[in-house]
């Protein structure tokens, strides 16, 4: 679904500290709301043909990513499944296709790993030269609760290199080619992925403005606390792209799939496991949410600002808001760092 001037697509999350007590009490409602989710509002029988629609989904050959590749492949969609491993596109593409479907779309391999940013530009330009055209960019993989310590090849914390600094890249460079004058193709439209539930959103956002863990060699020892900076970031990340490019009628969401029963709960307790065992879901629930981001007709350009919660709704909050608004400029400093992190491969490939 391409974006036009009355319609286009998806996403962010955001606070602002003035308004913390009122966020207090909307945090509890989101959380109930978002542990028992009303039934989806859009799924694959409501979905209309996707045919020469072209997209993008990382990590789309596990979990809520699979779920999310086989609807788009269902409605005759050509699906890039972006990963790590070339073996296992490979396996679940041969498999998604035995699957008898109405009209067939198109499924590709693209090789992708978050951990190195050195592969992301490689990834990119590999895209665009096989498409003039992409629909929705879905970032959906990212990683949770890893062993402390773990790093990444440029030697980033594992959470926010893989989760934030590696999806700002693949997103920036896949913008900045359609942006310009010389390659007039369509714009797309970018959903970028997060777990966050709202309880846990403002503490994240605290945790992200004073981090002493986002620098290489300088991480925190807490895995949780990792992971949520990584969230966080997504939510700030997701707040200024829509704020960069909203005038060409492209809006960026952030979003919570639900809660899900993943690979992405390993890293957690087992006593934890199974005390939020019942209010898990499978995770075709969580591909409903990333599908409403992509499509509904609900979302609005100037929804921009606003995030999509199980299983496929808006959840309304102030903005994160600029300096000069009266915000803390924290999303713009975070955006920032990326940057300035990224910098090195931002033309490699392109």
């Amino acid at each position: 679904m391409h974006p036009d001037k009355s319609h286009s697509q998806r996403v962010v999350i955001f606070q602002d500290p003035k308004t913390s007590w009122i966020y207090e009490s909307h945090a509890l409602r989101g959380f109930l709301t978002q542990v028992f989710p009303s039934s989806p509002t859009l799924t694959e029988k409501s979905v209309l043909s996707l045919v020469g629609k072209v997209f993008i989904v990382t990590g789309g050959n596990a979990g809520v990513g699979l779920e999310l590749v086989k609807i788009l492949y269902s409605k005759g969609g050509t699906v890039y499944v972006a990963g790590r491993s070339p073996i296992k596109i490979a396996t679940e593409i041969e498999s998604i296709k035995s699957i008898h479907t109405a009209t067939p779309g198109h499924i590709k391999s693209l090789p992708l790993d978050l951990s190195d940013l050195a592969t992301i530009p490689i990834c990119a330009s590999t895209f665009l030269a096989q498409e003039s055209r992409l629909e929705v960019l879905s970032n959906n993989a990212g990683i949770a609760h890893v062993p402390v310590g773990s790093i990444r090849v440029q030697g980033h914390e594992a959470h926010v290199g893989t989760n934030c600094l590696g999806p700002f890249l693949l997103t920036k460079l896949c913008l900045l080619s359609f942006s310009e004058p010389r390659n007039p193709r369509p714009k797309p439209a970018c959903v970028s992925y997060s777990q966050l539930l709202q309880l846990s959103t403002w503490t994240a956002l605290q945790v992200v403005s004073r981090s002493p863990s986002l620098p290489p060699a300088n991480h925190s020892k807490d895995k949780a606390r990792n992971y949520s900076v990584s969230k966080a970031g997504n939510w700030l990340l997701a707040s200024e792209f829509d704020k960069r490019t909203r005038k060409d009628v492209l809006v960026c969401v952030a979003q919570n799939p639900g809660n899900l029963a993943t690979k992405s709960w390993d890293g957690v307790p087992w006593a934890i496991r199974m005390l939020i065992k019942p209010i898990m879901h499978e995770p075709k629930m969580g591909a409903y949410t990333e599908l409403w981001a992509g499509f509904s007709q609900d979302l609005k350009c100037e929804d921009g600002g606003m995030t999509a919660v199980p299983w496929g709704r808006k959840d309304i909050l102030e903005s994160l808001k600029a300096k000069e608004e009266g915000g803390t400029v924290l999303a713009a400093e975070f955006w920032g760092w990326c940057e300035e992190q990224t910098k090195e491969y931002a033309g490699v490939g392109i």
